[in-house]
């Protein structure tokens, strides 16, 4: 019996991650070398002798993003249905390499920044030095109008 395994897979590179802007509820498509990347990720992780052998995949969770939903449809895993937010029915045809079910799920999503969207941390140690409330620690101090560390 094979040892059940988890993979976890972040987006690929969008204008705001290569300029280390946060990130979170705001859409962002990858970027040419970001899709790129992720075609190579692929090519290099996915196969029957690779590190992710699709027809072992139990279930696939993705993120409501735009951004992961379009990195899982480039790693090229060969699901056998379509993905939840493509309204055509996939090619039975084509190159099925997996049943796993893909699910949107919502709580991997990620953080929301609140006010702190779009900026960098420096900009946010600026703006809170400048409003003298210390250095900034996200799982201390979480984002004004987006959400905090539970």
């Amino acid at each position: 019996m094979t040892t059940p395994r988890v993979f976890i897979i972040r987006h690929g590179e969008t204008e705001w991650s290569l300029n280390g802007r946060h990130t979170g509820t705001t859409e962002l498509p990858l970027t040419a070398n970001g899709e790129k990347r992720i075609r190579a990720t692929g090519q290099a992780l996915v196969g029957d002798d690779r590190l992710i052998v699709p027809s072992q995949l139990a279930h696939i969770y993705v993120s409501p993003r735009k951004r992961a939903q379009r990195t899982l449809e480039l790693l090229n895993l060969g699901c056998k249905d379509s993905f939840p937010w493509q309204d055509q029915q996939r090619d039975s045809s084509s190159n099925v390499r997996t049943d796993a079910k893909v699910q949107v799920d919502d709580n991997i999503r990620e953080w929301d920044y609140g006010d702190y969207e779009g900026l960098t941390s420096a900009t946010i140690r600026q703006q809170r030095d400048k409003n003298g409330e210390g250095p900034w620690d996200i799982w201390r101090d979480g984002c004004p109008g987006g959400e905090y560390a539970e």
